[in-house]
């Protein structure tokens, strides 16, 4: 019975996102597109192994494809909030089909050459950096709030999976058919995630602004990031993980190779046993969530590896290591969920494409730089000791408690955004005209100073990281009770943008300021006018109405 309830509970937490039939039908068309993709990244390896003799050409097909995916990360997240998603991702889709045609062509006819493979390849990635954001941004949409997380985590399922299943079935097909086989297999497996995006039933996004130009967009994510505590929080946790951990991801090969006999049988027993373990993560990470919250799963899992990594480093048998590899996949998977989870409920629905692309830079990035570092750390100390140094430093990362701690975002109201209409003007007022700004003024009693300054810098705070380009806060010196507060956009339309951009909890700051306010004439909307004013009838109404 209580097994049977256990299933039951772990069904309806970790799978109900699956209930949701637009994203259970993508999901599987992912799924298929993901073991495609890995089996094409074992082709395009094999392919340069056999056409080039240098370890370096061999090198930049990894490079090749991971590349595009950090360097078009701010530019697909701004694309992802911005432009219509279903059309960036079937776009994206295309792309990478095309690049697949073109491979498994140029292979058949025996015209493939390495620089050919490289550019062609970096076009594969570039599909998927340009599809990931949009397809994260829109999970939410799909399955309700709740089931966030276990969305999030089946995503993560069917990627590990197909890496798991990928690189065997790739190698089948090359000694099979050829590199072009597995191309053209390839090519086929982005067929169905097209049509499922293609003629899928997406919700409707509600636009009451024009698309920001992209350099703009991509500087209001950025600053975003550089306000929001939480999401700054959480892109060092991941970050901190992504660089301990690729220790040992990307020294699994020498471990299994100078310590084990059979190297290539223990190696694959070994990156089974990561694969493994991360499969269980997936399905049990939105249980593991529920039960005790970000933080706490998140220790937990850090801690669990970093030890992991010490017996790995110097564990004398092969099952031994095996059963560490199983936990260090567990744990690695429980980290990686809990962070993406964080970022997308702690981002507003108008940024959320920036702060995951951004998320996948400090991630992958970190891990990127950290497998260079780790490889010239074994290189001058040994294999065991870089990994027992990578395992000291994970868990030395626990004591970033204060300054990485995840938030326990609640998921019935975090982010959620809440128009603010501006109210009308006296006199005609262009998108473009500006620069704008605001002033509200307060009456603060000495004795409310204190309580009022924390609240105000907050909320100034949160002003910049919804779009104003300059806030400050001024006191008169002749009435010291007279604070005055400047809120600076750089046009109209950027303005308005930065009225319908606060969450509930922004809201209920503005309401607690409010208290503050002066009556008569408190908040005024000034904008900076050259040459011939329009005409204008004052309403002594509009004086003290919100900002």
């Amino acid at each position: 019975m209580r097994v049977g309830r256990a299933l039951r509970s772990w069904r309806d937490t970790s799978l109900a996102p699956l209930g949701a039939p637009l994203f259970r039908t993508i999901w599987i068309a992912a799924f298929a597109s993901n073991i495609g993709a890995s089996i094409q990244a074992t082709a395009a390896s094999w392919s340069m192994t056999t056409m080039a003799g240098s370890a370096q050409l061999v090198s930049l097909v990894q490079t090749a494809a991971m590349a595009p995916i950090v360097l078009l990360a701010l530019p697909a997240g701004a694309l992802a909030d911005s432009a219509d998603r279903r059309t960036l991702m079937v776009g994206a889709q295309v792309l990478g089909a095309a690049a697949a045609i073109a491979l498994s062509v140029l292979a058949m006819l025996h015209l493939l050459n390495a620089w050919c493979l490289l550019a062609l390849t970096s076009f594969v990635g570039a599909a998927i950096a340009l599809y990931q954001p949009a397809w994260q941004a829109s999970v939410i949409d799909l399955v309700p709030r709740a089931q966030l997380p276990a969305a999030i985590g089946l995503n993560v399922l069917a990627f590990n999976t197909a890496r798991s299943i990928g690189p065997a079935l790739g190698g089948l097909v090359i000694a099979v058919s050829g590199a072009f086989a597995a191309f053209a297999i390839n090519a086929i497996s982005f067929l169905g995630l097209i049509l499922a995006l293609a003629f899928g039933k997406f919700p409707e996004r509600e636009r009451r602004f024009p698309p920001e130009p992209m350099l703009t967009a991509i500087a209001g994510g950025l600053r975003f990031a550089a306000m929001s505590t939480p999401i700054k929080r959480t892109y060092l946790r991941a970050s901190s993980f992504g660089f301990c951990a690729s220790a040992l991801y990307s020294l699994m090969p020498l471990i299994a190779h100078t310590r084990f006999p059979g190297g290539p049988t223990a190696f694959g027993l070994l990156m089974g046993s990561l694969g493994a373990g991360s499969l269980i993560g997936a399905l049990s990470a939105a249980s593991f969530r529920s039960r005790w919250g970000n933080q706490r799963i998140t220790e937990v899992a850090v801690a669990v590896f970093g030890l992991a990594a010490l017996g790995i480093s110097h564990a004398p048998w092969l099952a031994a290591v095996v059963a560490l590899a199983l936990l260090a996949g567990f744990s690695w998977i429980l980290v990686f969920t809990t962070t993406r989870t964080c970022i997308q409920l702690s981002s507003p629905r108008w940024v959320v494409g920036r702060s995951v692309s951004m998320g996948q830079v400090a991630s992958f990035g970190a891990m990127s730089i950290g497998a260079a570092f780790w490889g010239f750390v074994a290189t001058h100390l040994g294999i065991p000791e870089t990994v027992l140094i990578s395992g000291v430093l994970m868990l030395l990362s626990l004591s970033f408690r204060s300054i990485a701690a995840l938030p326990e975002t609640s998921l019935d109201d975090a982010g959620l955004p809440a128009a603010r209409i501006s109210r009308p003007t006296r006199t005609p007022v262009g998108d473009n005209d500006g620069p704008v700004v605001v002033t509200i003024e307060y009456e603060v009693m000495s004795d409310n100073a204190e309580r009022f300054l924390a609240l105000v810098n907050e909320l100034g705070r949160v002003r910049r990281r919804n779009g104003a380009t300059g806030w400050s806060l001024q006191q008169d010196v002749d009435n010291p009770a007279l604070w005055v507060e400047r809120i600076r956009c750089r046009t109209w339309l950027d303005h308005r943008r930065r009225l319908d951009r606060y969450s509930a909890a922004d809201l209920e700051m503005v309401e607690r300021l409010s208290a503050f306010r002066r009556t008569g004439g408190s908040v005024r909307r000034l904008i900076e006018r050259r040459g011939q004013q329009p005409p204008y009838s004052p309403d002594p109404r509009d004086a003290d109405r919100p900002a």
